[in-house]
């Protein structure tokens, strides 16, 4: 049988992972295993170990060998501590992130459970389910996990190039969805609107975006944003420069500013009421109303400069 001690004893629960999945399947293969969640090179070495000793021949498993595995793991000295066993193996299988998506809906995973579905296993002796939870806690939660690039991810214990690159994408695929919605020319009248619009976006940025939404009659977006600054938008007039071409070029009737604050808290600066009364000015002098300017935080949360601070538009 494969060992629980001397050599192995410190990759008990890796040993542990391999014969439950092993013992489950009626022909253990590395493919098998590897789609039951246990790491190729766990299942390789577990597979070459059980068929030196006979255990699993080519049609599957010695009867008895696969009884005395079921005995092992339902003993009282290897389930006696929780530690032995990971959070996916201690739930009951219908419960676990695909079969309960495949049941209930894949909206009814927690975050944890979308990020272990799309990690499929976890690394060494730390369960996928765990896997995902230290890294929402490392990342706070799945907006700053959106927010970490490729190369970043890469170099995160437990994960690597393919999950990094998997777990980049995920987020990547969100952003274009969000932007894919706003090419349906939403009306905006409300700055809620707005925040609701855009906040899948900005929710995922790392840095400041400053975004001219220029409008139709009745308020209705033309096209996408338009970004018009990145990073510090306080010190030079090229915002009010940039926002104002962008809104002539759309054909825009009026516009709205809209850029987010990536701490997460949409209380605006000094700076932002500076760039907001300087917008003001210069889309009168066009001829092209400015309605509002949202500052995006996160979870949601904005504030309309408008509504804050009326004084802006006198």
């Amino acid at each position: 049988m494969l060992a629980l001690e001397g050599p192995l004893a410190l990759r008990r629960e890796a040993t542990l992972r391999v014969i439950r999945a092993a013992v489950a399947l009626d022909e253990p293969t590395t493919d098998a295993l590897a789609e039951a969640g246990v790491p190729r090179w766990d299942a390789q070495e577990a597979l070459r170990r059980l068929a030196g000793a006979g255990e699993v021949v080519a049609n599957g498993w010695q009867p008895t060998s696969r009884s005395a595995y079921r005995t092992l793991l339902t003993s009282t000295a290897v389930n006696a501590d929780n530690s032995s066993t990971n959070a996916l193996d201690r739930r009951d299988e219908s419960d676990r992130p695909r079969e309960k998506a495949l049941r209930g809906g894949i909206d009814s995973l927690d975050d944890a459970e979308l990020i272990a579905l799309l990690l499929r296993t976890g690394s060494g002796d730390e369960g996928v389910l765990e896997l995902a939870q230290r890294l929402l806690d490392e990342h706070g939660g799945i907006a700053g996990l959106a927010r970490q690039r490729v190369e970043e991810l890469a170099v995160t214990k437990g994960l690597g190039p393919a999950k990094a690159a998997e777990l980049a994408a995920a987020g990547e695929i969100g952003r274009r969805l969000a932007t894919a919605v706003l090419r349906d020319r939403p009306v905006l009248k409300t700055p809620e609107a707005v925040a609701e619009l855009l906040a899948a976006i900005a929710s995922g940025l790392p840095h400041e975006e400053f975004w001219c939404l220029p409008l139709y009659t009745r308020s209705r977006l033309i096209g996408a944003p338009r970004q018009v600054a990145r990073g510090d938008i306080d010190s030079t007039d090229a915002p009010p420069r940039a926002f104002c071409r962008a809104a002539l070029v759309a054909g825009g009737v009026s516009a709205i500013a809209v850029h987010n604050h990536p701490t997460g808290d949409p209380s605006p600066s000094a700076a932002d009421i500076q760039v907001t009364t300087r917008l003001v000015a210069a889309c009168r002098a066009i001829d092209i109303p400015l309605q509002d300017h949202v500052v995006l935080g996160d979870g949601g949360r904005f504030v309309s400069i408008r509504r804050t601070h009326p004084h802006c538009w006198r």
